[in-house]
């Protein structure tokens, strides 16, 4: 990662210059959403109906990628957004087949450990992230998929200026119907919290749901 860079996109050749969460290469620099942190509830397009909570406005994207543990490229959407050196995102692609789905899930997993890893060794060779044990999803009216996991992770990445990071990340994915989901938070390991103690990943999380 150079310096400058703030936060990260989840697929490989999103945008540009750096390694962080999900799949590949790839990052976006954002801008600041402002003093304090302003919840809002969204429709993400073409996403089954899910409803998300964002703390700042996200930007959206959306590109033909390739999904690790699939063949070809698919259109992936994105939103991202950050305040403070904490950032949100939320990818998804529609599949061509039920088939698809475990493989999808269990490809976003690897390629988010294999970023984590390059991100931790832009700050030195030996340092590795780690991983607690994977627990449940839990969005209301999900599909269940056993690949459906939650994952944390404790490492380190540099911050803007070059400095060894410690950092907290933790990602969910999840599925409706042919839709794969990866939501990922990466902040800072001495600022777990929100002004109202609320934990930004937990709140983030939870604010995810579909129709009935």
């Amino acid at each position: 990662m150079r310096p400058g860079v703030r936060a990260s996109n989840p697929w490989r050749g999103w945008c540009r210059t750096a390694v962080l969460a999900g799949i590949g290469a790839g990052a976006v620099t954002l801008s600041g959403c402002g003093p304090a942190l302003d919840w809002r509830e969204m429709k993400p397009p073409e996403a089954e109906g899910l409803q998300a909570r964002f703390p700042c406005k996200p930007d959206p994207a959306s590109r033909m990628v390739a999904v690790p543990g699939l063949s070809g490229e698919r259109r992936v959407q994105m939103l991202v957004c950050q305040h403070e050196g904490t950032s949100w995102s939320l990818a998804y692609t529609r599949l061509g087949d039920v088939r698809e789905v475990t493989p999808a899930l269990d490809g976003l997993q690897q390629a988010l450990r294999t970023n984590l890893q390059a991100a931790a060794a832009l700050v030195a060779p030996d340092v590795r992230p780690t991983e607690s044990p994977p627990t449940q999803v839990e969005v209301p009216r999900m599909t269940p998929q056993p690949a459906a996991r939650a994952l944390a992770f404790r490492t380190e990445r540099p911050d803007g200026l070059g400095r060894p990071m410690k950092m907290r990340v933790n990602a969910w994915h999840f599925a409706h119907g042919l839709t794969v989901f990866q939501a990922v938070v990466w902040q800072p390991a001495e600022r777990p919290a929100l002004e109202s103690g609320d934990d930004v990943a937990d709140t983030f999380f939870q604010g995810f749901q579909f129709p009935e």
